[in-house]
């Protein structure tokens, strides 16, 4: 474990209260050799918000600062996803900018500085608190404003429910609550602001599905945003694609340099896709498109795992320590080269 790997990965720990699972597909990853981008995702902006949730307005002066300077290219989420619908390639260094819960300083810190660069935000929206006037969140007047401008809106709920199991649930009032949950604020969406320009885009609260849940946000024709570090390409599963999470202890701008210029591991499959653990510590297999050298993988507490490579792209991981409750997981990383890393997470979750 290099220095600068043990730097990536412990800049990204205290996002472990955010993460979620990156689901890859059975899509050869060399069919898609241009389409990564790497998706952020911020709560608020501000000094005099939870730290765990928030950036302050100099951490993200910096992010901005430096994409420009850099000359990345700032694309709404749902271009990323138009480009890999239709085969389209995604240039390189391509970052989408996405908040969760539309927080009001989206609309008073965010949206100004974005709007001064020609940028885009795509912001998911929990519309029971939006409806109900608490004053932590935007208006829809302010989000008829920011989609004006661009600016993308969409669903993270209705009441913010986990997308798995709660309080003695069976499967099928499961499934019922999230449909009702998706619906909702889909209704919602649509009827205060642009309904053509509502983008169907899911963000899981807290991160947080089961197999069968995200299956279900899949048939109802969503693309799921899960809240796990790692960057994505066309091959990444879309039921719930990597974001990194943006907070105040792991948004210094020596991480977010890192973080913004990483690629997809070159994976082919990951088993099992259910993040809810069985078996605890559970195994996770790696099946990759080609060799990856000096690939290191670690859980959450930064402690490595045992790595079983069975063939020269056939990896299987698991942790020598039980995974803590509520949340953990497997994290892999390793050098590209030119200072670029490949970078992937895996959501593990323990009832």
């Amino acid at each position: 474990m290099t220095r600068t790997q043990k730097n990536i990965f412990y800049s990204g720990l205290l996002a472990s209260f955010f993460i979620a699972f990156s689901a890859i597909t059975t899509q050869s990853h060399a069919n898609n050799p241009n389409s990564a981008a790497v998706i952020l995702m911020y709560h608020h902006f501000g000094d005099d918000t939870p730290p765990s949730t928030s950036v302050t307005l100099a951490q993200f002066d910096a992010h901005l600062d430096y994409l420009s300077n850099q000359g990345f290219n700032v694309w709404p989420l749902s271009k990323l996803i138009t480009h890999w619908e239709t085969n389209q390639p995604v240039p390189d260094r391509t970052v989408v900018l996405t908040a969760d819960d539309a927080y009001k300083s989206v609309y008073t810190e965010a949206y100004p500085r974005l709007k001064a660069l020609g940028w885009s935000m795509t912001t998911f929206v929990n519309s029971e608190p939006v409806d109900r006037g608490f004053g932590n969140f935007m208006t829809w007047q302010q989000m008829r404003e920011m989609q004006a401008d661009g600016f993308e809106f969409a669903n993270h709920s209705h009441t913010h429910s986990k997308m798995r199991p709660i309080d003695g649930e069976t499967e099928t009032q499961m499934l019922a609550r999230v449909r009702q949950e998706l619906e909702m604020t889909q209704q919602r969406l649509e009827a205060e602001l642009d309904a053509e320009n509502v983008p169907m885009l899911f963000a899981y609260p807290y991160g947080e599905y089961s197999e069968s849940a995200a299956n279900l946000i899949a048939e109802m024709g969503y693309v799921g945003l899960a809240q796990v570090s790692g960057a994505v390409d066309a091959n990444a599963d879309r039921r719930a694609l990597n974001r990194f999470p943006m907070a105040v202890n792991f948004a210094k701008i020596e991480d977010f340099r890192l973080k913004v210029n990483t690629r997809p591991l070159p994976l082919t499959s990951v088993t099992p896709w259910n993040p809810i653990v069985t078996d605890n510590p559970p195994t996770l297999t790696l099946n990759l498109s080609e060799p990856v050298r000096q690939l290191n993988c670690f859980n959450s507490r930064g402690q490595a795992l045992k790595m079983d490579w069975q063939t020269p792209t056939k990896l299987v991981i698991q942790s020598e320590q039980a995974l803590r409750s509520p949340r953990d997981r497997y994290a892999c990383t390793a050098p590209i080269g030119q200072g670029r890393w490949y970078w992937f997470g895996h959501l593990w979750i323990i009832d």
